[in-house]
C-alpha cells in the first residue's frame, strides 16, 4: 500500500503530464488576465474571474509538486508576456467559445493523466483538476445557450430498429451511393468546424498585433489552413443536409497594438496544434467511411508539416522549452 508518496520518484508519465499542464496552464491563466481587464458582459466578466482563480490554483498545484521534488519550474508563459493595458482584441463572444475549446482540450489531456499516472498524490492533483474543469464547461455551456450563441451538433432520426452492417460498402466512401454518415463522423467534422474556426479567429488577431514578419506569415499560413478546413468539413456535412457551426472571425476587434509577447503566441499556436493533430486522429479512427479516413489522413500531413515550420521559429528564436529526458549516461570511463 502506498502510505507516502515520498519514497516513490516520479515515472515519465507523471512528469511528462505535469510538465505538459504545466506549459498549457499558464498560457490560458495569463490569457484570462488579459480578457478580464476588456470585458462588458457582467455575466462573462464573473465567468472570467471563476476561470482566473481556478487557473491560478492549477499552476500553484503544479509549482508545488515540482519544489518538492527539486524539478526545475518550467518557465512557461510569465507575466512578462502578456500587456494587460494593451487595447482589446477580442470580444466577449470570442471570450465563451474560447474557454470552451480550452476546457475540452484541457479535460482530454486530464483524463489521460489520470488513466496513466499511479503516483497518489499526482492523481488527486488531476482529479481536483477534472472537478474544476467540469464546474467551468458547465457554467461556459450554461452561459452559451442562454446567450444564444451556442451551435449544437447535427440531429438524426431515432431509429425504428437495431442494424448490423452487412458488407464492405459501409466503408467505401469514393462511389456515388456511398453510406450516410455515422453520427460518430457527423460530430467528428462538425467538432473539427469549430475548432478550426476558433483557431482561424485566433490566428487572425495574432496577425493583427505581431511586429515579426515571419511570425506574422506563419499566423496567415495557420489561418489559410484553419478556412480551408471549415470550408472543407462545412462542406461534406451540408451535402448530408447537416447544420454546421458558427465562425467567430467577426469577434476579433481591429486593434493593431499586441497584448502577447512574439513568444507567447507562437507557443499558444504550437500547443492547440498538438491537440489538433491528436484530434484529427481520433477523428479518423472514428470514421470507416474510406473517403474521410483520407482526408484526415491528408490533414494530419499538412498540420505536421505547420507543426513543424513552427517548431523551427521557436528553436530560432530560443522560445522552445525542451521536455524532460532520460540522461544519456555513459557506458564506460575513457
Amino acid at each position: 500500500m502506498e502510505n507516502s508518496h515520498n519514497h516513490i520518484r516520479l515515472t515519465s508519465a507523471e512528469i511528462g503530464h505535469l510538465w505538459s499542464s504545466y506549459l498549457f496552464e499558464t498560457s490560458v491563466h495569463h490569457m484570462f488576465r488579459y480578457f478580464l481587464v476588456h470585458v462588458d458582459d457582467p455575466d462573462v466578466a464573473r465567468f472570467l474571474e471563476q476561470c482566473l482563480h481556478t487557473s491560478k490554483r492549477h499552476v500553484h498545484r503544479y509549482m508545488d509538486i515540482f519544489k518538492k521534488e527539486s524539478f526545475p519550474v518550467p518557465r512557461g508563459i510569465t507575466s512578462e508576456d502578456i500587456n494587460t493595458k494593451a487595447p482589446r482584441l477580442f470580444s466577449d463572444v470570442f471570450y465563451l467559445h474560447y474557454i470552451d475549446g480550452m476546457a475540452k482540450f484541457a479535460l482530454n489531456g486530464f483524463a489521460l493523466a489520470v488513466a496513466e499516472v499511479s503516483r497518489k498524490d499526482v492523481r488527486e492533483v488531476f482529479h481536483l483538476h477534472i472537478d474544476a474543469l467540469q464546474e467551468i464547461t458547465e457554467m461556459g455551456k450554461r452561459l452559451l445557450l442562454e446567450k444564444g450563441l451556442y451551435s449544437r451538433p447535427p440531429y438524426i432520426t431515432t431509429p425504428e430498429q437495431v442494424d448490423f452492417v452487412e458488407n464492405g460498402h459501409f466503408f467505401a466512401g469514393f462511389t456515388l451511393d456511398k453510406r450516410p454518415l455515422t453520427v460518430f463522423e457527423m460530430n467528428q467534422l462538425f467538432q473539427n468546424v469549430r475548432s478550426n474556426s476558433l483557431g482561424k479567429a485566433l490566428l487572425k488577431g495574432f496577425m493583427q498585433v505581431t511586429d515579426d514578419k515571419k511570425l506574422c506569415a506563419y499566423f496567415e499560413k495557420g489561418k489559410s489552413l484553419a478556412n480551408k478546413y471549415v470550408t472543407m468539413f462545412s462542406t461534406i456535412l451540408l451535402k448530408e443536409d447537416c447544420n454546421v457551426p458558427s465562425t467567430y472571425a467577426s469577434e476579433v476587434l481591429d486593434s493593431s497594438v499586441s497584448p502577447f509577447s512574439n513568444r507567447f503566441m507562437l507557443n499558444h499556436v504550437t500547443h492547440l496544434i498538438s491537440y489538433g493533430t491528436a484530434n484529427y486522429g481520433l477523428s479518423m479512427a472514428l470514421s470507416p467511411r474510406k473517403d474521410l479516413a483520407l482526408i484526415y489522413l491528408k490533414v494530419i500531413g499538412e498540420v505536421m508539416t505547420f507543426a513543424g515550420d513552427g517548431a523551427k521559429l521557436l528553436i530560432k528564436h530560443g522560445w522552445m522549452e525542451q521536455p524532460p529526458t532520460k540522461s544519456d549516461a555513459k557506458n564506460c570511463k575513457d
